[in-house]
């Protein structure tokens, strides 16, 4: 049995949020007597999670979207190049006339493969003192980004969404460490 991708698994979770969303709206609207007011509150609380389940499906399905459409527009659709992405080894830049790497690879995969673990190692060309500048701008912008997860992980009130913005801000904390790296490496030199 081939291992479904994750996409599908998230585009079945927002069917199943989304039929279990209506069949609690249908309930609520028939719990309308004072003795359902216990069953009412569960319902409704139920209900409450499940259009946040299928919100962030639906914000996760958008995303993938996105992905593949930079995957596209950044690997596939490069009219003089293509990538080669071997686990472990910087990206590889390879001329058209070696094949079309891209054409072969699913965009699907590409994601996967960029998802498993960040880039080990990166090299930068000589003489980028603006492209340092520019990941300076960069790691602010990714540690203001992790403040604010962080913020919003003691302040949500959703138990989904604090985990969800801690997660994010783990991610985040991820982004800043390896652009404030690169930066501190190539400032050095």
């Amino acid at each position: 049995m081939a291992m479904r991708r994750m996409i599908d698994i998230v585009r079945e979770v927002k069917k199943v949020e989304e039929s279990a969303e209506k069949d609690y709206r249908k309930l609520l609207k028939k719990l309308d007597k004072p003795e359902y007011a216990d069953l009412r509150g569960l319902i409704l609380r139920l209900a409450i999670d499940t259009a946040f389940h299928r919100r962030l499906m639906e914000a996760l399905e958008k995303a993938y979207e996105d992905a593949i459409e930079l995957v596209e527009e950044y690997t596939v659709e490069r009219p003089n190049e293509d990538f080669a992405l071997i686990p472990g080894v910087p990206t590889i830049v390879m001329p058209l006339g070696f094949g079309a790497i891209g054409a072969r690879i699913p965009p699907e995969e590409i994601i996967e493969e960029y998802l498993k673990d960040f880039p080990s190692e990166v090299i930068l060309p000589n003489g980028g003192e603006k492209l340092i500048e520019v990941l300076r701008r960069y790691a602010d912008e990714e540690g203001k980004m992790r403040e604010l997860y962080e913020e919003l992980s003691r302040r949500a009130f959703h138990p989904v969404v604090r985990e969800l913005a801690r997660e994010l801000r783990r991610n985040e904390e991820q982004h800043e460490s390896l652009v404030k790296g690169l930066v501190e490496k190539y400032s050095k030199g």
